[in-house]
Formats: C-alpha cells, structure tokens, sequence
C-alpha cells in the first residue's frame, strides 16, 4: 500500500468576523495498483492487451540479454501508457549499460512511478544466462553508482526482483542473492510468486510470508513484479482460483508496505478462457 503526501488547508471564521488560517500535511495510503504483464514484451502484444484492458494501473515489461535499454522513442515504450506504473526489467550488465543516459532521456512529461530491475530471477543459474552470486552483487553495486546523485533519481526506484520458489527452498545459498536487498540505494524488493509446486492453492499468508519478511528485514517496501496462479487439477471451472486471486490481493492491499503486483499474463497464468479468474483479475485491477 503507497502513501502519498496531501496538504489540506482549512479557513475558518467565527461570528465575530475573525478568521484562521491552518494547513497540515496528511500522509494517504492508496492500494497497492494491480496491473499486468503482456504475454510478450513487444509494441504489438502491449497494444492487443491495451486493448483488452486499458487504462492498466501498472505495467510490467522486459528487455532480453542483448538489448540493453528499451529506447524512450522506440516501439515498446511508446505504446505504454504513460498514466501507468512502469515495472522494466533489463539483462545486460549495468557497467556496459549508460542507465543515467537513459534516465536523463526520459520523457520530461513521463511522470508515473518507475521501476528498474536488473537481471530479476538470478537463481536459475549461468545456464540460463543469470549471473553467479558474486556477478549479481557487484552488478547491483555498479547500478547504483551509476544514477547516485542523478538530477531525476527520484523518478526511479530500484528493485532486484528474486524468485520466491527458489528463495524458500535454497536458504543460505540464496542469500548469496538476496544480499542485494539491503543494498543503500536499492528502494524496494520485489518477488515473483506463482503456486507452482504446490498440490493446492495457498493461503495468502502462506504465499507471501516469505517476501514480505525479507522486504521488511531490508526496511524497504515489496513490490510482486510477477504473480499468477494456475489453475488446479480439483479445480475445473475455476471458482477456488478466483476466490484466490480476490482474497489474495485484498491481504496484498490491507499490508502497509506493498507497493504494486503484477499478474504474469502468460502460458498458464494466461485467462483467456479462464473466465471466473478473469472476471476477478479485472475486479481487482480496478480497485
């Protein structure tokens, strides 16, 4: 859930004629958005899912290995709607990377909350093209170096996005990763979290228990840069998914530090067909 800051100023005048003038600045929670990600993070498939569910409060995007940062100018980020909150993930290693260029290029009208990721996933290891522990900590350190004390660091929030799968399951090896969390300079800490593995749906404690400690040990908020929910074998019409979906992200939003979640609208996470589940997907995404 966000806080922002609102400034209320109050005049008032008693029967005398005298008035008083008084202004307090209230800090106001808003729900943490639900957005989406495309089933691919090209113009064409963020234009068909605009399509389907436009105005998203939040949109998540990527950039393979090789491609560096997506162009302000190009296809992709043009077609993003500039009311949204951005969650961009990139692969090639910040040191080769002009990140502060690309944020100095930044639309000056391009106001809405952004978040940047590097490499999210690690685990998965130098066969899938993730970096060693080692290679992710001093990427992370290169990163935040590189937009320390940039005039429009405040426009973006960095945010090393882990897998809650294997965070849960690898214990100490994982930390050689999750390190990255506590970083200075490093704003929040996000998690994909999926059911995968699981026989039944989980609880939404049981689901984010995990994720939400580990933000709070850094003291920085959470952010679900990927969440979906397949839909189970003693499912079939998928009512039990839907009433996850709904209770999962009503506990999302009652936590004070969850920032954004974003559903992963790809391969079994896909509700095209799934209508109870899109149904709720869409209550929930507009609040």
């Amino acid at each position: 859930m966000a806080t922002r800051a609102c400034t209320l100023t109050a005049r008032v005048t008693d029967a005398a004629g005298h008035t008083a003038t008084a202004t307090a600045v209230l800090s106001v929670r808003e729900p943490a958005p639900l957005g989406w990600s495309p089933p691919n993070s090209t113009a064409g498939d963020l234009t068909a899912m605009l399509s389907r569910f436009p105005s998203p409060p939040l949109v998540r995007l990527y950039s393979p290995a090789g491609a560096g940062l997506a162009s302000w100018s190009g296809s992709l980020l043009t077609c993003a709607p500039r009311s949204a909150t951005l969650v961009y993930s990139f692969k090639d290693p910040p040191a080769g990377v002009d990140v502060a260029g690309w944020l100095s290029a930044r639309p000056a009208a391009w106001t809405s909350p952004l978040y940047l990721c590097w490499a999210h996933e690690p685990e998965q290891g130098p066969s899938a093209g993730d970096p060693l522990p080692a290679e992710f900590r001093e990427g992370w350190r290169v990163l935040v170096a590189q937009l320390a004390g940039h005039r429009r660091r405040r426009e973006v929030r960095l945010l090393p996005v882990f897998t809650e799968y294997a965070a849960r399951r690898s214990g100490t090896w994982w930390q050689d990763f999750g390190q990255v969390a506590a970083l200075s300079g490093v704003d929040a800490v996000g998690f994909d979290i999926y059911d995968t593995g699981y026989s039944a749906y989980r609880s939404p404690v049981e689901r984010n228990d995990f994720a939400l400690a580990t933000a709070r040990r850094a003291g920085k908020p959470l952010v679900i840069a990927e969440w979906g929910i397949a839909r189970k074998a003693s499912d079939p019409d998928g009512a039990v998914c839907a009433r996850a979906m709904r209770e999962n992200v009503a506990y999302l939003r009652r936590q004070p530090d969850v920032d954004a979640v974003s559903w992963f609208y790809r391969g079994d996470c896909n509700l095209d067909g799934r209508e109870p589940e899109r149904k709720a997907f869409v209550d929930l995404m507009a609040g």
